[in-house]
């Protein structure tokens, strides 16, 4: 007999994580794309986070008391009641999220981003709390015909689409993301993600606004 995900994986339908009321202490992960999962009153202390995109996905009343999170977004995510007592937060984005009741006692924050996500419903967390920015709008870049027209056409590579990190849709790209890649490496950076990532096909675990950070980087270095 087929399960419901069996017959899911063979109409090449994403697979739903869902896991809830686990008592058990959970290990992190890694280079993922988590699409719409179902996470309630989970563990995860002293985990370990890195590269990891959550979209859509209900996160609430988990516990990542003394994790190390780093380059994960949380975009259009209920996070409501979720812990991150001293947490370790590097390269994190949260966008769009329902942070009420999310505890930040004791973490500390390295490159974190509020994007449209409402910081007061949170505890301990304010505006002026070192290594974090909060973001309520934003302004167009100005990218060159050049640049914009690389970008677009990327919006057809699976593999730099399908995480909608750098696109809204096909037909449109994400200027709160490319913003927070512009404000670190500049217009130079812009062009030069566009011009890496033409290079070829096919790109692993590009997930992440950070994940896309260290491709700058790494790519500069040659």
């Amino acid at each position: 007999m087929h399960t419901r995900n069996s017959i899911r994986i063979k109409m090449g339908k994403p697979i739903f994580f869902t896991l809830t009321h686990c008592s058990k202490k959970l290990k992190g992960i890694s280079n993922r794309f988590n699409y719409k999962a179902n996470m309630h009153n989970l563990c995860f202390v002293d985990a370990s986070f890195y590269n990891v995109k959550y979209q859509a996905s209900i996160m609430t009343d988990c516990n990542y008391r003394n994790a190390n999170v780093i380059g994960v977004d949380f975009f259009n995510c209920n996070m409501r009641g979720t812990s991150f007592k001293n947490a370790k937060l590097k390269n994190v984005v949260f966008y769009n999220c329902n942070l009420k009741g999310t505890d930040f006692s004791g973490a500390t924050f390295d490159d974190v981003a509020f994007i449209c996500t409402n910081t007061n419903e949170a505890k301990n967390i304010y505006s002026n709390t070192p290594g974090i920015m909060v973001l309520r709008t934003y302004k167009a870049l100005n990218l060159s015909e050049k640049v914009k027209i690389q970008l677009l056409n990327l919006g057809h590579n699976q593999s730099v689409f399908n995480a909608r990190v750098l696109h809204v849709n096909q037909n449109k790209l994400n200027h709160w993301t490319l913003g927070l890649i512009h404000q670190k490496y500049g217009d130079d950076g812009i062009e030069m993600l566009s011009d890496i990532l033409c290079k070829k096909e096919e790109w692993n675990n590009m997930y992440t606004v950070f994940s896309y950070m260290l491709l700058i980087e790494k790519w500069g270095k040659k």
